[in-house]
């Protein structure tokens, strides 16, 4: 087992995103199920439920939907080229970082492993890259 740690140690990351993520999809769901109770508590009373209320559901409604793939989701904010941009450049560094590391061998052994992880990084970059430079064309237009 110490060995298993040892060897794929890097995985806690994507671990990680993967436990925040959920944890930002059930907020995300609870707060969306409290607005919708807090409107069932007015309609019941028969009231009209506040304006400033509707606003901020239709905005939040308004972040969740993509108008690029017409999908509902919170990966709006995704698809601005100055986002892509960020994630190009954030990317780009890391796989640079890990070159750099297998190159100067940091930690004997992992020259190997740090390189396949900057050569996927750097491709994630590029796409990246390609990304903001198509979205900044089409959005132009």
């Amino acid at each position: 087992m110490e060995d298993l740690f040892r060897s794929y140690w890097w995985l806690l990351f994507p671990l990680f995103a993967f436990v925040f993520g959920a944890w930002d999809r059930w907020l995300s769901y609870q707060r969306s199920r409290d607005s919708l109770d807090l409107i069932k508590t007015y309609t019941a009373q028969g009231k009209e439920p506040p304006a400033e209320l509707l606003k901020q559901i239709r905005e939040d409604d308004a972040d969740d939907y993509d108008s690029w793939t017409g999908r509902r989701g919170r990966r709006r904010y995704r698809r601005h080229p100055r986002s892509e941009f960020r994630g190009a450049i954030f990317t780009g560094s890391l796989a640079a970082a890990f070159w750099i590391a297998s190159e100067y061998s940091f930690v004997p052994g992992t020259e190997g492993p740090f390189r396949l992880v900057a050569l996927i990084l750097g491709f994630i970059a590029g796409a990246s890259l390609l990304s903001a430079l198509l979205f900044s064309r089409v959005r132009d237009k």
